[in-house]
């Protein structure tokens, strides 16, 4: 069984990204999902998601990568916050479940 590889990118790849990448780990641990985590800047996201399973971005993000985006500025402000974990938790058992079946 492999390990979801989860890009989580933010507007300079460190300081609200490591925050948001601790909490992803957290909630798939939380879901039983093995997560192997890279910090990028957003401005990143187009070169390298391709080599990922999903990508979490800290701020509004439109273009289309191929590989599946979600906004997880909740975990950061707080609002939406436990709709935005459920969402998280959600799409690291899809994710895991299709690229371990």
């Amino acid at each position: 069984m492999r390990k979801v590889k989860v890009l989580v990118a933010c507007g300079g790849g460190i300081a609200t990204s490591t925050f948001a990448a601790a909490e992803i780990e957290k909630l798939a641990q939380d879901v039983q999902v093995a997560v192997d985590i890279t910090k990028h800047p957003l401005g990143d996201v187009p070169a390298v998601a391709k080599e990922y399973d999903i990508c979490f971005v800290t701020s509004k993000y439109s273009q289309n990568i191929g590989t599946p985006i979600i906004q997880v500025n909740g975990l950061i402000t707080g609002i939406g916050e436990e709709e935005v974990i459920e969402k998280i938790k959600k799409s690291l058992k899809e994710v895991n479940e299709q690229i371990n079946s």
